[in-house]
């Protein structure tokens, strides 16, 4: 029973026997200790005070009160109860008011009769109003208005007492006292039997139970040291837990992760929200651990928990046996709405003992489970599963702070060594709290040491939890599976694995979903394997236990590069050894004997990179399951290399082989040849004795003009993969005779030009792929493909004779007979119409972008999805889409000549999503009618030409915010809202919208990534576009009267938001999309926008006040004073402001207050001209935005300001510098001061090469600064720059630093992005990154010039050493250019990758990219990147000459690196 007061006060002795008797009852019944005072810090005596006339109600209501209560296990106070007659003296009286948390006074007839009675009352009244007790008044018979004017039975009572004072009994000012508090008490919120419950007592003692539980909630908290993040999960999780409806029925959640991620945490935070809205509530803790240390009666005990928990009864219920504990559950509890939560459990047994049946627990219980294990929770059939997820960087320095620092941030000092273990500890807050206890009070060399300690293993304490999932695996298979994957291969495909797997014995196939379902494992969206970094060590260490953990050739499993070295190098390995990995870089290339492996007879996995073997390979182990050999650097396999019966997979990537073998080999279970990037690879190898070979991947093998015609001949092969084979031309006859083969990849063939006509007798072909080929024609007998899903024939090579792909002809007039066919991509061919496709009954997809001179678009299938035919035009007529009622996606951007689609408004149900931007003939009634007509909520929306939202809406702002209040819904219903928003955009990408609804009566932030700005097909940049779609008030939760904001908010600046809509829709259907798409979703959070009371404090806006002579806001600032001519100089009062924007006034000085603004986090100076200063900042500030203050002289210390992100100081012309800055540069992500022409050199020298922040921002200063001195690699008249990564030392990334102009007099306080391409040319990819952005035109100068600065990590970037680089600045207007570009490598120096950019497509990644001797990408910009392709006509001819003599320079440059690297793969 909890020991939480509450004060039954009550009259006479009958109200003792009856009501009060039974409202103690009642208290006692529902575990409410009845007695008074509400502070959560008091350690209360009682939970309840039960005060009441004895005579009155003693042995009636009391007593069945009283019994209530304990019934229900609160500890209520009853005088008779708890006092012997010798003990009933005042001061203890008084000492059980004041140890009380709730009062309950009875006021019943004769209640004013008894002193004691009213001397309680005072009391309570007292502690009421000193220590915040709780007082509930009940009226047992009478009516309120008696007890507050004393008249009736109480005038009776207080002549008596007023002839007391006369004959000096009573003191006049007692009485007084007596009559002040009758009246406050019956002023009171309380309970009326008589007129409210019509004298029905057991109803009334119901909802005093009730409310009294309500009010204790507090005192059933289960601690939780530090809620970091707790917040934003609770409200994921709260749609799934659906308490606060009016839902009925029994709900079961799972919450699943694997140990250390939270999940108890969690479920404490769900109890100590939630657990006052039940009748009962329990929460069993560790049950794994429980059983596991008791386990004979472990699981009796956990189902006596529950019984005792729920039920509260006097005496401690006893369960014999968990059968018997099991009926007692079903009958005790089905009636009971309970809160359960069972904690960590490991087996089904557990559960079933505890909540195997929903209908063991009365209706609305809800019943939380984590556990480890998906199985058991698929097994239970749980409502939902809600994976518990590692925290971001904010969250785990903040939960690592409290444990190493006791605050929420580290101290300056100990930040990049702080910085060093979150990175390691991966966002798990196991190891966050343990290492941060352990940290504690340490200096830094010991944290240092610490660090050393665990890059060679990982801590003790963590590896013991995160090892109890390991140790529980059901088979010693498992366990091998899991140390495999561990060791080496992570990040690799599932299936890939599995199948190596499976031929090493372990039954990979059932065992790797164990491993997931245990939380081992984890299944990225491609397929791959992944694994958490520390389980990924938990993992080797085991290995190292078990092997010797000082003596690596004794190891199973051999991962480390300088324990293999050895190993190798010495010739020391042993039959221990079962796999073995050495990744070495080009730069590092090593060579050892062959004879190294004699000794390693158990063998089964070998994973080479760039590593060469001498010697005689007829040694080599012969038990080899997996051979994965990058950079083989033979032209042949040798042939003494020994027969592999075992060999499952040969991955011999990046090989120089020029044949594979002279004699095929005869693998019996080799399944899979992996030869891509083989550039010296000319003819494909004998297959003839692979019999059971499924696999065969040449991609991008340049050299490649052959394929062996045993290829035809395999039974089991189904996959091909022949891409980027460029010198290819055909396939071998007999290639067609396979029955076996179900995907065929030709994209990227260049040369080839014919599939044969017995391409129809390839019957098991489901995917066909040729696109960027020399196909002139698709084989008529490609219908004859009965199982073909997917026909890709797309960017075919133009004819050199008619300079077109494929037209009419080439396509068979009977395509309708590929009954299977699920997706076909015909985009960027020349036909002018197609056959009808309406007989393909399960096409799904259809894509025809680009298709030039395409006229018409055919009948089509009515079950198709989603329609492509973006850029098609002279696409003039469409079919009738009045039957297509599964069409979702329709795409006709760029169709200059569409005026509307036939019925397309009576299938508008199904669809999600239609692009027509750019299609400027439609007609009135054709756009009206699918604008009026639509019904999709969520992802998705409807995008076409214009520039004003439609007149239908019910409220249009000229911006991209607006607010409104829904209206009541008086015989209407409510659906959603319809939104729309007019935009210009000068981006030929997708860049996603968040539209953001905050209810700021509710305080929730409701957040929908529902939409994306598209590709634009203008030929002019800039143009207007409208988007309309729709959010269900089943999602948005809105009620009459809430106060309503809406923004829209693009993901990118170059997207620029210029009208938004709302239009509130009642009665009407909406069709809810989101179920279906995974990409986009809804996030709700409480707002920080608003509280109940919406405090406009915590937003000051004042901008451009023209001196401020008034302020609709300042009436609701109670402390903000002297506002009606100027700024008051002190606003610190305003303590709770979060956000004060005071931009364009004229005040010449500000005082913020040393000691106030202590939540401030965005302060907005701008143009105020005549600042000279501003003063000392809160060390809270984020934001401080002060561009244009062209007076301003004196900055703050900045030293202090850890917080700060982002500052702007843009045109302050008499700064010099920023006292402190250089200290609080870990936290900076931008620092703008363009036109600050004053600063001092050691200023801008700390500032630069103190700086850190890696991603998006940097530092942007003016252009009378060079590039400083120290940058090492430096392009003084472009904007490329060339260069070889060194070996040997730890890259961690690279500054980069450019010199550019601008000459654009349009735009003011403008900003355009610029894109960073790093390319590798050794490796061919290509790093796209937009973190940069170039400011336009702050001046009247014809010409303004700036320097940026900013940082790439290696942990984006990955490049090794040897690597050939070329860094490319490429602004995305003409009228910015790069006019210099210098490089400086980082090594062994922290790096803070920038999480908070506002664009999550921070980075693109282009892998296996081909660079020709230009570097232009094919996105239709030249090299110079200061001038569109499609524009170079508007640049004058000096700057052409320029452009000219840039691409020349790169010509050259890229021609060496690429013949470099193409003869070093030789």
């Amino acid at each position: 029973m909890l020991e939480v007061p509450s004060l039954l006060s009550f009259g006479d002795e009958d109200a003792r026997k009856g009501f009060t008797g039974n409202l103690n009852a009642a208290f006692s019944d529902a575990g409410i200790n009845a007695s008074s005072s509400s502070s959560s810090l008091k350690s209360w005596m009682y939970q309840v005070f039960l005060s009441f006339r004895g005579e009155d109600i003693r042995k009636g209501f009391a007593g069945h009160l009283h019994a209530a209560f304990s019934d229900a296990g609160i500890n209520a106070f009853l005088d008779d109860k708890e006092l012997r007659r010798t003990e009933f003296i005042k001061t203890q009286l008084e000492q059980a008011i004041d140890g009380s948390m709730i009062s309950i006074i009875v006021f019943s007839k004769r209640y004013a009769d008894s002193s004691w009675c009213l001397d309680e009352l005072v009391k309570i009244m007292e502690c009421r109003e000193k220590l915040g007790q709780r007082v509930i008044p009940l009226f047992y018979n009478v009516d309120a208005s008696d007890v507050r004017k004393q008249t009736g039975s109480f005038a009776e009572a207080f002549e008596k007492h007023e002839a007391g004072i006369c004959e000096g009994k009573l003191e006049r000012e007692k009485v007084q006292q007596w009559r002040n508090a009758l009246t406050q008490a019956a002023d009171l919120c309380g309970e009326d039997l008589k007129n409210t419950y019509n004298g029905h007592e057991a109803e009334l003692i119901k909802k005093i139970i009730e409310e009294v539980n309500k009010q204790l909630h507090s005192k059933y908290k289960l601690d939780i040291e530090h809620p970091v993040g707790i917040t934003s999960r609770l409200w994921d999780l709260s749609d799934q837990l659906d308490i606060e409806s009016d839902s009925k029925d029994v709900r079961m959640i799972g919450i699943l992760g694997m140990g250390g991620i939270g999940k108890t945490t969690l479920a404490k935070a769900i109890y100590n929200k939630f657990e006052r809205s039940f009748e009962g509530r329990s929460f069993l803790a560790n049950v794994r651990e429980v059983i596991a240390n008791q386990a004979t009666n472990g699981l009796v005990g956990l189902q006596e928990k529950l019984l005792n928990d729920i039920l509260k009864s006097k005496e401690a219920i006893k369960v014999g046996s968990v059968d018997l504990g099991i009926t007692m559950i079903q009958e005790r509890l089905r009636c009971k709405r309970a809160l359960v939560i069972i904690d960590d459990v490991a087996s089904i047994q557990q559960v079933k003992a505890i909540a195997r049946d929903r209908d063991w627990f009365g209706r609305g219980s809800r019943i939380i489970i984590t556990t480890r294990d998906q199985q058991l929770l698929e097994q239970v059939e749980v409502d939902s599963t809600y994976p518990a997820e590692e925290m971001d960087e904010e969250e785990a320095i903040e939960l690592f702070s409290w444990h190493a620092f006791k605050r929420d941030y580290p101290d300056q000092e100990y930040l990049d060594l702080s910085k060093r273990v979150i990175h390691y500890c991966q966002g798990l807050p196991l190891a966050l709290e343990v290492l941060g206890s352990f940290l504690n009070k340490r200096t830094t060399s010991e944290w240092e040491s610490q660090l050393g300690r665990l890059e060679r293993s990982p801590h003790e304490t963590i590896t013991k939890i995160l090892r109890i999932s390991f140790d529980g695996l059901p088979s010693h298979t498992d366990r091998d599976i899991f140390l495999d994957i561990s060791c080496f291969f992570i990040g690799m495909d599932q299936d890939y694995v599995t199948q190596i797997l499976d031929g090493c014995g372990f039954s990979a196939t059932l065992g790797i979903p164990i491993l997931i379902e245990r939380c081992l494992v984890d299944v990225c969206e491609e397929n791959k394997l992944m694994m958490h970094d520390l389980l990924r060590e938990m993992g080797r260490e085991i290995i190292r236990e078990k092997s010797g953990r000082d003596d690596p050739k004794k190891f199973s499993r051999l991962w480390n590069r300088e324990d293999v070295t050895d190993v190798l190098r010495d010739e020391s390995g042993t039959e221990a050894i079962e796999g073995l990995a050495l990744d070495l870089q080009s730069s590092d290339k090593a060579s050892f004997s062959a004879a190294t492996f004699t000794s390693m007879k158990k063998l089964r996995l070998l994973h080479f990179n760039n590593v060469e073997l001498t010697g005689e390979y007829n040694i080599f182990p012969k038990k080899l399951t997996w051979l994965c050999w990058h950079g083989f650097p033979l032209d042949s396999i040798p042939d003494d290399f020994p027969n592999q019966p075992k060999l499952v997979a040969l991955d011999l990537q990046y090989s120089k082989l020029k044949i594979v073998w002279k004699d095929c080999k005869f693998l019996e279970k080799l399944k899979i040849i992996n030869l891509s990037h083989s550039h010296c690879l000319m003819k494909s190898p004998d297959l003839s004795k692979l019999s059971c070979l499924k696999e065969l991947i040449l991609e991008d093998c340049t050299s490649l003009s052959e394929v062996h015609s045993s290829i035809g001949d395999l039974g089991r092969l189904s996959v091909v993969n022949l891409q980027d084979c460029n010198m290819l031309e055909d396939l071998p006859l007999n290639f067609y005779n396979s029955k076996s083969i179900e995907t065929l990849l030709l994209n990227g063939c260049s040369r080839f030009e014919n599939l044969a006509d017995g391409l129809g007798d390839m019957i098991s072909l489901k995917t066909l792929e040729a696109d960027n080929t020399a196909i002139r024609q698709i084989p008529s007998s490609i219908v004859k493909l009965k199982n073909l899903e997917i026909l890709s024939v797309c960017e075919v090579t133009r004819s050199p004779s008619t300079n077109l792909g494929l037209t009419e002809d080439a396509i068979p007039r009977d395509l309708w007979r590929l009954i299977s066919l699920e997706n076909l991509d015909l985009a960027d061919n020349d036909f002018h119409s197609l056959p009808s496709l309406s007989g393909l009954s399960k096409l799904e997809i259809l894509s025809l972008d680009d298709c030039l001179n395409l006229r018409a678009i055919p009948d089509l299938p009515t079950n198709l999805k989603v329609l492509k035919a973006a850029g098609c035009t002279g696409l003039e007529k469409m079919p009738d889409f009045s039957e297509m009622s599964n069409m979702r996606e329709l795409y006709l951007s760029g169709s200059y000549k569409l005026t509307e689609i036939p019925g397309l408004d009576k299938s508008l149900n199904s669809m999600t999503r239609i692009h027509m931007q750019s299609c400027m003939n439609l007609t009135a009634d054709f756009r009206k009618n699918i604008l009026q007509g639509w019904t999709s909520c969520g992802y998705g929306g409807i995008v076409l030409d214009g520039d004003d939202i439609p007149d239908w809406f019910d409220s249009v702002h000229e911006n991209n915010i607006l607010d409104f209040n829904v209206p009541q819904s008086v015989g209407r219903n409510f659906k959603g809202l319809t939104l729309s928003f007019v935009y210009s955009s000068d981006l030929d990408n997708e860049i996603p919208v968040v539209i953001s609804i905050t209810n700021l009566t509710r305080c929730t932030d409701f957040e929908a990534w529902i939409t994306d700005i598209a590709e634009q097909y203008d030929c002019e940049l800039g143009n207007h576009y409208v988007w309309q779609g729709q959010l269900s008030n089943d999602e948005l939760k809105l009620q009459d009267g809430n106060q309503v904001l809406i923004q829209i908010m693009p993901q990118d600046n170059c997207v620029k938001v210029k009208k938004t809509g709302v239009s509130l829709v009642w009665d009407k259907f909406m069709n809810e999309n989101m179920t279906e798409y995974d990409l986009c979703g809804y996030q709700r959070r409480p707002s920080q926008k608003a509280g109940p009371s919406h405090d406009i404090s915590n937003d000051i806006d004042l901008k451009n006040d023209n001196g401020i002579t008034e302020s609709q806001h300042f009436s609701e600032l109670p402390y903000l004073e002297d506002c009606n001519n100027d700024i008051h100089k002190d606003l610190s009062c305003v303590i709770s402001l979060i956000d004060l924007d005071l931009r364009g006034n004229d005040f010449h000085s500000l005082i913020l207050g040393p000691g106030g603004f202590s939540n401030l986090q965005n302060l907005c100076l701008n143009d105020c001209i005549h600042l000279r200063a501003i003063p000392d900042l809160p060390t809270s500030l984020k934001v401080l935005k002060a561009s244009g203050c062209t007076g301003l002289e004196t900055m703050p210390d900045f030293s202090k300001m850890s917080y700060m992100r982002e500052l702007y100081l843009n045109d302050s012309l008499k700064l010099t510098e920023i006292p402190g800055l250089d200290k609080s540069l870990n936290s900076m992500t931008r620092i703008h001061m363009e036109g600050c022409i004053n600063l001092t050199a050691d200023f801008r020298k700390n500032i630069l090469q103190g700086w850190s922040s890696c991603g998006f921002g940097g530092i942007f200063l003016n252009g009378i600064y060079d590039i400083p001195e120290w940058f090492k690699l430096v392009d003084d008249v472009d904007n490329q720059v060339y260069f070889e990564v060194p070996a040997g030392r730890d890259l961690k990334g690279f500054t980069i630093c450019f010199f550019y102009s601008s000459d654009y007099p349009e735009l003011e306080d403008s900003q355009v992005p610029i894109r960073i391409t790093v390319k590798n040319l050794t490796k061919l990819t290509a790093l796209h990154a937009r973190i940069a952005f170039a400011s336009v035109k702050t001046s009247s100068e014809p010409e303004d010039h700036y320097l940026w600065q900013g940082q790439l990590s290696n942990d984006v970037l990955r490049l090794q050493g040897g690597d050939k680089i070329s860094i490319l600045v490429r602004p995305l207007v003409d009228f910015v250019r790069v006019k210099k570009t210098g490089v400086y490598l980082e090594w062994d120096k922290l790096m803070k990758e920038n999480m908070r950019n506002p664009d999550p497509h921070l980075y693109d990644l282009e892998t296996n990219r081909i660079f020709p001797g230009g570097v232009a990408d094919g996105t239709g910009w030249s090299h110079d990147a200061s001038v569109p392709t499609n524009q170079s006509n508007a640049v004058d001819e000096p700057l052409a000459v320029e452009g000219c003599l840039a691409r020349l320079k790169s010509f050259l440059f890229n021609l060496f690196f690429n013949c470099f690297s193409f003869s070093h793969l030789r």
